[in-house]
């Protein structure tokens, strides 16, 4: 497979698992910030499944774009090019956690319809707690991709793999996205929900970069960082 064939799935890849996760987040979020969200997923099943699944596919594809770039970015830094695999793998496997818990709901919904009150109440703490499991899963996977994606735009800033002000994106991005996620993981009340803006941004970009431009291969590595 040539770099640029390679670049051009990886652009693909990742407006899959942006566009798959929004998705499954815009369809998950009203319903599981109901009081009655035990019932309201039982009563979704359908909506739970689609949501689990389209999870699953952006764990797919994240863990897909580590695997395609790896050759390329091997010749650049190969601990960089391992590093980015194991922080996707790391992500993926936090979050598809995350998308069992979906249909573990579900299921604890059909049992609250048969409950007496006190089992119901006993559900809906369990279920409270699976969903605070579920954000602390998101969190550490998001750290990973915080770290080991601020490694990669390092490489690609430092040869110009793509444009310096593109990757300068990515860096400032993941910052903002480890801060934020930190802030997040210790309750700490600083920042918003703009600092996942700049990081946004960039997995938009790039992948419309990759897929029209590829990567700019002129400048060749002299060693590895």
């Amino acid at each position: 497979m040539s770099h640029q064939l390679a670049a051009r799935i990886a652009g693909l890849l990742f407006l899959i698992s942006t566009s798959s996760y929004m998705y499954a987040d815009s369809i998950l979020s009203p319903l599981l910030r109901l009081p009655d969200f035990l019932m309201q997923a039982a009563q979704n099943e359908s909506t739970l499944a689609l949501a689990a699944l389209l999870e699953f596919v952006n764990c797919v594809a994240v863990v897909g774009i580590a695997i395609v770039l790896y050759p390329m970015i091997k010749q650049y830094s190969e601990r960089v090019a391992i590093g980015y695999i194991a922080g996707r793998v790391i992500e993926a496997a936090m979050l598809i956690s995350g998308a069992v818990i979906l249909m573990t709901f579900a299921t604890m919904g059909d049992k609250l319809a048969v409950s007496s009150v006190v089992s119901s109440e006993q559900l809906y703490i369990m279920g409270s707690a699976l969903k605070t499991e579920r954000y602390f899963s998101f969190l550490m996977g998001m750290i990973a991709l915080a770290i080991f994606g601020f490694l990669l735009n390092v490489t690609l800033f430092k040869y110009r793999l793509v444009p310096r002000l593109l990757s300068a994106l990515g860096l400032l991005g993941y910052v903002m996205l480890l801060l934020k996620v930190l802030f997040d993981f210790f309750d700490i009340s600083l920042g918003g929900s703009w600092m996942y803006i700049p990081g946004a941004l960039f997995e938009f970009l790039l992948p419309l970069w990759l897929i029209f431009k590829g990567f700019d291969l002129r400048h060749q590595p002299a060693s590895d960082i």
